[in-house]
C-alpha cells in the first residue's frame, strides 16, 4: 500500500520486502502491473484465456526469481516485461493444440455485421502480416507505444534504450509498417 495515501511506496522498497519474505509487498507489485502485463501478452496471443494463463505465468517466474533480482538502474517493469518475453518465447515453442468446432465461438447473424466483420478481419490480418515482416524491434516498439500506449520513458526503460531513440525507432517501425501494408494490399 502507500505509505500516505498520495506517495506510493516505491518498486524497490516493496521488492525488497518482497524479498525478506514480505508477500503482501508482491502482491501490490502485482496488482500495480498486472493489467500492463496482461495487455501486453494479450497483444501477442490470440485468446484472452491464454492471455491471462501466461499474464499468471509471468507473475509466478518473477515471484520465484525474486531471490536473484537485482535492482540495475531499471523499474520493476521492465523485469517483468523481460519475463512475459521469455514466457511468451516459451509459449510460442510448445506445439499448437488442435482447436474443436465447439470451441469456435457463434456464427454471426446478420449479413450487414458479417460483411464488416469480413472486412475488419481481413484488415487485422494484412496488419499482422505486415507486422511479421518487421524486425522484432519495429514489432516491439509499436505494441508497447501504439498498442498498448505506454509513455516514451517507460518503453525506453522496457526497451534499454534511451527515450530519443524509442522516438526514432517507432517512426521508422511506423513508416516501415505502413510500406509493407500498402505492399501486402498491392500484391492481393
Amino acid at each position: 500500500m502507500s505509505e500516505d495515501g498520495n506517495n506510493p511506496v516505491p518498486d524497490a522498497t516493496l521488492v525488497a520486502r518482497a524479498q525478506s519474505g514480505e508477500t503482501e509487498a508482491f502482491g501490490e507489485l502485482y496488482e500495480r502491473y498486472v493489467d500492463q502485463i496482461f495487455r501486453y501478452v494479450r497483444t501477442r496471443v490470440s485468446e484472452a484465456k491464454d492471455a491471462e494463463d501466461l499474464t499468471e505465468t509471468v507473475f509466478v517466474r518473477s515471484f520465484e526469481a525474486l531471490d536473484g533480482y537485482e535492482e540495475r538502474g531499471h523499474p520493476y517493469s521492465a523485469f517483468l516485461y523481460q519475463v512475459a518475453r521469455n514466457v511468451l518465447v516459451d509459449h510460442y515453442r510448445k506445439p499448437a493444440e488442435e482447436q474443436g468446432l465447439d470451441d469456435i465461438g457463434p456464427l454471426v447473424s446478420t449479413a450487414p455485421e458479417l460483411e464488416r466483420r469480413i472486412v475488419e478481419d481481413q484488415q487485422v490480418r494484412a496488419i499482422r502480416r505486415a507486422m511479421d515482416r518487421l524486425s522484432d524491434d519495429y514489432q516491439e516498439v509499436i505494441r508497447l507505444r501504439v498498442l498498448l500506449s505506454l509513455p516514451t520513458a517507460a518503453v525506453a526503460d522496457w526497451m534499454d534504450r534511451s527515450e530519443g531513440a524509442v522516438r526514432v525507432l517507432l517512426y521508422r517501425a511506423l513508416k516501415s509498417l505502413r510500406k509493407e501494408v500498402e505492399l501486402d494490399g498491392h500484391d492481393g
